[in-house]
């Protein structure tokens, strides 16, 4: 039955050329959204863990722990002059403390520049050299790394900034105390990616080298972890060794855990496994819908064979060839192609992303598996049922199910059910953040309206072809053929379902994602750069005027405002600040129209989310004062007071000041940061390490949330193809079908510029009717998905999440959806017009 199968093939190439690109797609959907989730983790992995990324293991440090020198955590870690006892346990190849300690790099002799560190040296972070170089995550571009205690390997913003090259001396002078030591450039390094690091300028040194600049007992918190062995077992043991003065994890879920406290969810693993999981029902419906077209011309070949002789094993065994090799071929194609797309869109990302990375999914052997499963499963249902029924009962034409007949009272049943539950279960679960189960109901739900779609799509296509009545015959013929054969016209439609619900969901949860993902930004990073002015009096206003009056005129600042501190929260010792309210909200997106209406009122202090009492005890130069404190939306601000309030506190300015600074720019790169970070240190003669700059985490996780919707458009523009082609499928495979009913017509006086018409209004009615019902239920899922994703992000309560419904583009996806259809059906129509009525009557 092999060669049955084959000689299949060889004689109807036409229709398995339809179901090969409908595999094709259909695992190409599914391989690309896995490979796109696990490219965008790696890249997320990339930005987020820079300093981390090329670890088997990451360890950090509890607050106590760290700020404890005696602590066991550097006991376990070792140090620069000795290693710690972690390297003993079975598996450990090497325990990597991460020790970096600033440093100044002294400017050239004769250089017009201000340093960012003093006066003529800029801020330089120097690190320890690991034994293995793999650890690093800036990887070495020139030369190599530190070799010799005397040499050095910097980066390549502060070579291009002194001008330098391998084999040039730079001198290093300590915080400390001020000394000075001269190196030799032994190697070039890439400009660190790390987030926290603000864009510093970045150096290797061997440990004993570091040491002159570290101190006696320099401090850390971070140890990375290379492993020769078991990972798994490795980080059992060494979470039992740290326990209580460490965690231990891998840098994938070091990233997913610094997602979940930024957004309240790991946002790459819950939206693109999400998408992953959709793509896998979408793969199943491509396929299945294609499949289903050949339903009834299948069941009537399978009945003749059978006349003919052939028994139900051996129609089994060809349906199994014929569905096999079809199956492996299609999946194998569809893998590649989403291999060689992916590629290149991560290709294309890195023009506009840092890091975008290419990552291999292990489960891309799974899609080619289940590629060929649902194919021999959409395969087998014709056979089935041929072989279920008598020969001559199955080469009976297949009556068309209707409301009124016993198959259509069944579909009628179980697909509102499916529907109506599976719905209300996904906007319950939704509603919980359940999102798995809500995916999972919602995809239930979608089986229902494929189910009703053969019931109501027809009816509703022949009433919307109304509109085309008025063209003529070819008009009025498309609008009924719309009706007579109802399963046609729902396959039709159902690619189309499939594809604008896909992307009108997409379209509205990724909109809502975005709108919502930057308010959350705001509130986690309020406030662009601030500068804590420890080395200023805080009473000496005028030179606090001067500094913030510098920083105003800096190019690239839009404003910024001075904070005074007025006091202590008591049992605390966490700093209260003073400022205008004004100012501040103009500074930060953060402080809400309530918050400032909140700090005019005097004797009111502004407290982050998680404080839960009403009032707030101050500890002043004139002993405590109770204030009434009242909630913002962040969850982690200094307590701030009007400066009204402050007076009313007639207490003397006690700690450091505090100025708040705003840019002019939405985004900026890192290395826009760091050289603004220098001109504010240059020009107001604030030292480096003073500034800190919330703008940059907020940057790197913008910029993770821009590559999750950067990839999704990609998989979006592929299930735009998905639909485009599932339509012209359905329409080649319903012209093939159509052959000697479109031969008829011709023979009757239908002219080919009139059956082209038929064909194109046909194809125009049905794309309308499912882009319409599509756009509806994507907006509709869009919603749930929101709801589902941003629960637990925002507590979500009814009215609470802001909805962005991208009109505009649903509009454009119905209006191109209609085009589509006209595209689709250009080639059947020509083909069919091209034939002559006798050669389409002897058609069999």
């Amino acid at each position: 039955m092999w060669k049955l199968g084959l000689s299949q093939l060889k004689t109807h190439p036409r229709r398995y050329v339809a179901v090969l690109l409908a595999i094709t797609l259909g695992t190409m959907f599914l391989a690309s959204a896995l490979l796109v989730t696990s490219s965008a983790k790696e890249t997320t992995k990339q930005m987020l863990g820079a300093t981390y990324a090329n670890a088997d293991l990451l360890i950090n440090a509890t607050q106590d722990a760290y700020t404890d020198p005696e602590s066991a955590f550097y006991d376990h870690l070792g140090g620069l002059e000795q290693p710690g006892n972690l390297e003993a346990i079975p598996g450990v190849a090497e325990v990597y403390p991460l020790i970096q300690v600033a440093t100044g790099l002294v400017l050239p002799e004769g250089s017009a520049q201000r340093g960012t560190f003093d006066a003529d040296a800029d801020f330089l972070l120097a690190t320890n050299t690991p034994a293995d170089t793999s650890l690093m995550a800036t990887p070495v571009t020139d030369g190599s790394l530190p070799k010799a205690h005397s040499e050095i390997a910097i980066d390549t913003t502060a070579a291009d900034r002194h001008d330098l090259a391998v084999g040039d001396t730079v001198t290093l002078r300590g915080m400390a105390d001020d000394g000075e030591k001269d190196f030799t450039v032994s190697g070039m390094i890439d400009t660190s990616g790390d987030p926290t690091a603000i864009g510093a300028m970045t150096a290797y040194l061997t440990p004993e080298a570091l040491i002159a600049f570290a101190g006696e007992h320099p401090m850390y918190s971070m140890g990375l972890v290379r492993v020769d062995g078991d990972v798994d077992a490795v980080l059992e043991q060494l979470t039992n060794a740290l326990s209580g003065v460490a965690t231990v994890n891998t840098p994938d879920v070091e990233i997913s855990e610094s997602l979940v406290d930024t957004f309240g969810f790991d946002a790459i693993t819950v939206v693109l496994g999400g998408f992953a999981a959709i793509a896998l029902l979408v793969m199943m419906l491509v396929i299945n819908n294609t499949f289903s077209v050949l339903v009834a011309q299948r069941t009537k070949e399978y009945a003749l064979q059978r006349v003919l002789g052939a028994t139900r094993g051996q129609i089994r065994k060809s349906v199994l060839a014929e569905t096999l090799m079809i199956g492996l071929i299609g999946s194998l194609l569809g893998i590649a192609a989403a291999m060689g797309l992916i590629f290149g869109l991560i290709l294309l990302a890195q023009n506009w992303v840092d890091r975008a990375t290419f990552a291999i999914d292990a489960n891309l052997v799974w899609v080619g598996v289940v590629g060929v499963v649902i194919t021999v499963i959409a395969g087998w249902l014709p056979a089935a049922r041929a072989m279920r029924v008598s020969p001559l009962e199955a080469m009976r034409p297949v009556a068309a199910i209707t409301v009124e007949s016993k198959a259509g009272i069944v579909r009628v049943f179980f697909g509102a059910l499916l529907f109506v539950g599976g719905a209300t279960v996904m906007v319950v679960f939704a509603r919980h953040g359940d999102i798995a189960l809500a995916i999972v109901a919602g995809a239930v739900s979608f089986i229902g309206v494929l189910l009703l779609s053969i019931l109501f799509v027809p009816a509703a296509a022949y009433g919307l072809g109304w509109i085309t009545r008025a063209t003529g015959v070819p008009g009025k013929m498309a609008q009924l053929n719309s009706t007579r054969n109802r399963s046609r016209t729902a396959a039709t439609a159902a690619a189309l379902i499939i594809g604008t619900t896909l992307v009108a969901m997409i379209l509205t949860g990724g909109r809502t994602f975005q709108h919502n993902s930057d308010q959350l930004l705001a509130t986690n990073y309020p406030v662009d750069v601030y500068a804590d002015l420890t080395n200023i009096d805080a009473n000496d206003s005028q030179r606090l005027e001067e500094i913030v009056t510098a920083m105003r005129n800096i190019t690239g600042v839009e404003n910024a405002a001075p904070l005074q501190p007025v006091g202590t929260v008591q049992d605390d010792n966490e700093a209260v600040l003073a400022g205008d309210p004004a100012q501040l909200a103009q500074i930060s997106a953060g402080l809400t129209d309530a918050d400032v209406a909140a700090l005019q009122e005097p004797g009111t202090v502004l407290v982050s989310s998680g404080y839960q009492s009403d009032t707030l005890t101050v500890d002043t130069t004139d002993g405590p004062v109770e204030l009434n404190a009242v909630q913002s939306d962040l969850p982690s601000v200094t307590a701030l007071v009007s400066d009204v309030t402050a007076q009313e506190l007639a207490a003397e300015p006690a700690g450091t000041a505090t100025v708040w600074i705003k840019v002019d720019q939405e985004e900026m790169h890192a290395s826009e940061i760091q050289d603004l970070l220098a001109a504010l240190a240059a020009n107001t003669g604030v030292s480096a390490t003073d500034f800190e700059s919330p703008l940059m985490m907020r940057g790197v996780y913008q910029q993770a949330i821009n590559t999750v919707m950067l990839t999704v458009v990609g998989l979006l523009a592929i299930s735009v193809l998905i639909a485009f082609v599932g339509v012209g499928n359905t329409q080649a495979l319903s012209a093939l079908e159509r052959t000697r009913e479109n031969a008829l017509m011709r023979a009757l006086g239908l002219t080919k510029r009139g059956l082209r018409a038929m064909l194109s209004w046909e194809a125009a009615i049905i794309c309308a009717v499912g882009a319409l019902l599509g756009c509806g239920l994507g907006m509709f899922y869009g919603w749930a998905g929101s709801v589902a994703i941003f629960s637990t992000a925002f507590e979500y309560q009814p009215g609470s999440l802001e909805m962005a419904w991208p009109w505009a583009a649903i509009g454009g996806i119905a209006i191109t959806a209609v085009l589509a259809g006209l595209i689709a059906s250009v080639i059947p129509a020509h083909r069919a017009a091209k034939l002559s009525p006798v050669e389409g009557l002897a058609t069999t």
